[in-house]
């Protein structure tokens, strides 16, 4: 059984480590692809491929089931609403190659950073391509909770679905967080969400993942504030316009006429 997992940038594997290493566990295979560069101020695609090869790597990832996408196509960060269609072609392509794809596991619909709803986005009409979207799930991440915090991690929406709560180990739980140190050229995303994350793996201890609906990819992902807005990296109307787009070039994946039903 192959399990493609579906990230935007190097480093959001932190959401599913143990949904990793339980699928690798169970003598499947785990395939992970990229889909925009990473590549911010000084530090390069390299750098940052780097990174997580290593953390992928530990958790036990074959190098030849890391794809960067991302980088071999010039995708950059923050700009995967602005390449949907550009993206599509290079994962419907590398899918192909990869083959036996059962299963995708894709960032939560969940408005936290505009380039993960683009992933969920691009995940939902390839798991409907393949005939997998039954059997392929989301995970979150972070997002703005409302309220006086400032940003939430690892909390699923209801707006999402029935969650599926697997317990990690505790010996798990420990070298998860230890992963933390491989991302030296995110000291001040590590410094800024890493306690959090830390916090949910040893306080909450659970895997969590919810069902994916092409459904849910017409709605605004959810009511409150959206956190790429509050951080003004983005705006919701040029995602939604982006997303409309994408949807309406791309019928035969029938992701508009499921979510009309």
């Amino acid at each position: 059984m192959t399990t493609l997992f579906l990230f935007a940038h190097q480093d959001d594997e932190v959401g599913v480590f143990h949904e990793i290493t339980a699928t690798l566990a169970r003598g499947d295979r785990a395939v992970c692809v990229y889909l925009t560069n990473g590549a911010w101020k000084d530090v390069t695609p390299e750098i940052r491929n780097a990174e997580t090869s290593e953390v992928l790597r530990r958790a036990g990832v074959a190098l030849s089931d890391m794809h960067f996408l991302g980088t071999e196509f010039s995708i950059p960060g923050s700009a995967l609403p602005d390449n949907l269609d550009r993206c599509w072609d290079a994962l419907v392509a590398r899918a192909s190659q990869i083959g036996g794809i059962d299963r995708i596991i894709m960032h939560a619909w969940e408005g936290g950073h505009h380039d993960h709803d683009a992933v969920h986005l691009l995940g939902v009409a390839l798991a409907q391509k393949l005939n997998v979207l039954e059997a392929s799930r989301q995970f979150p991440l972070y997002r703005a909770p409302g309220g006086r915090l400032l940003v939430t991690y690892g909390a699923p929406l209801d707006a999402n679905g029935p969650v599926t709560r697997s317990r990690i180990p505790w010996a798990k739980r420990f070298q998860y967080v230890s992963f933390l140190r491989f991302y030296r050229s995110q000291k001040t995303t590590v410094l800024k969400v890493g306690p959090l994350i830390a916090w949910d793996y040893l306080k909450d201890g659970c895997q969590k993942l919810q069902p994916v609906s092409a459904k849910r990819i017409t709605e605004r992902p959810n009511s409150g504030a959206l956190l790429y807005e509050i951080w003004k990296l983005y705006s919701y109307a040029q995602f939604k316009s982006n997303a409309a787009a994408f949807v309406a070039r791309h019928d035969e994946l029938q992701v508009k006429k499921t979510a009309a039903a």
